[in-house]
């Protein structure tokens, strides 16, 4: 039988070295400013990759994931701007809150075909992006909201520097890749495929596909919940447009694209082509005609990525994308070869 949670040798060796590294980081680097570039790398695959669990493992396309996150982050900055509640303890609130609205959204939506879904996962985030910009009393408004800052407080994700919340985004990157290891290994994971694959073949076998839909997309609500409640602490000020938008849910949306849909490491991957390349961008294009440089150069990336790697990036550390080309590099030695004889 095979393991849940199951890696090759070589994904062994190369996570062992890349955690080695990742450790090694802060102490190596001394410039805060590719520190939290790192950081939001790591935030970013942790984004990904619940996106991944419905996306990429089912084919569904969801552009909520942003509401999830700003759930989990108000939910924290609440509790503790108001309450004094450590975010480490309100999490499971924000988690439950967009579990129950994972739950609802994909009970009315999960069970029809097509593009149904997707433009409800729209609707969804611009009401609560609504409701988060009128409650100007709890919400702060379009004005937003701060963390509290008291003096360090490590109990309630209060930091002086970033160095702490970059091994907190680390660990929890690598707990939610462990989680969708486990999901692509597991009974879900191979139902999933066989929806994305085809959902009537999978009806046919006896399969409850709009159960199993719902399952992986409040799984993946309640990891990106966690998720944004780290950012939401990290960035230290949360407002709707930025945190609850659909740009962020289009990010989290390239950065599996770009990596590789379905893939356990395309969205880890993508984040660290994405994020560097935004910043890139936004240090050296800014406006470009009067077009935000950002969003062009990342938009360009995705097409180049969608025409030449359909299946993303991670596709280059593919066995098969490797022997493939060195068939066919061998294929046109041998034409030149005989060429050369005539």
């Amino acid at each position: 039988m095979k393991k849940k949670i199951d890696f090759s040798r070589t994904e062994l060796r190369m996570s062992f070295v890349l955690l080695a590294v990742a450790l090694l980081i802060p102490s190596i680097i001394k410039d805060n400013y590719i520190v939290s570039i790192i950081l939001t790398c790591f935030l970013y695959g942790s984004f990904g990759m619940s996106w991944n669990v419905l996306g990429g493992f089912g084919g569904q396309i969801s552009w909520c994931h942003s509401a999830f996150a700003a759930i989990g982050a108000y939910t924290a900055l609440i509790f503790y701007n108001f309450f004094g509640i450590s975010p480490l303890i309100s999490m499971p609130i924000g988690v439950l809150l967009s579990y129950a609205f994972a739950t609802l959204l994909g009970k009315v939506t999960l069970r029809y075909r097509g593009p149904f879904f997707a433009i409800t996962t729209i609707a969804f985030a611009e009401i609560l992006r609504v409701i988060l910009l009128n409650l100007n009393s709890i919400t702060g408004g379009s004005a937003g909201l701060y963390v509290r800052y008291n003096g360090e407080q490590p109990w309630n994700l209060v930091f002086s520097t970033d160095k702490p919340f970059y091994y907190i985004a680390l660990i929890l990157m690598i707990i939610v890749l462990l989680v969708t290891k486990y999901v692509e290994n597991s009974k879900m994971g191979y139902y999933l495929r066989a929806i994305k694959g085809d959902e009537d073949a999978a009806q046919s076998l006896g399969m409850d596909t709009p159960a199993v839909k719902l399952h992986a997309f409040q799984l993946s609500a309640a990891i990106i919940s966690v998720a944004g409640m780290v950012y939401g602490c990290y960035m230290g000020y949360i407002e709707p447009q930025t945190m609850c938008g659909l740009d962020l849910s289009i990010k989290i949306g390239a950065v599996v694209i770009i990596g590789g849909v379905g893939s356990v490491w395309g969205p880890i991957l993508g984040a660290f082509i994405v994020i560097p390349a935004i910043e890139f961008a936004s240090a050296f294009m800014g406006n470009v005609g009067g077009v935000g440089g950002t969003q062009l150069f990342y938009g360009l990336i995705l097409i180049i990525v969608v025409i030449l790697r359909p299946e993303g990036m991670i596709s280059l550390f593919d066995k098969e994308t490797w022997s493939g080309a060195a068939l066919k590099l061998r294929g046109r030695r041998a034409s030149l070869d005989t060429e050369r004889r005539k």
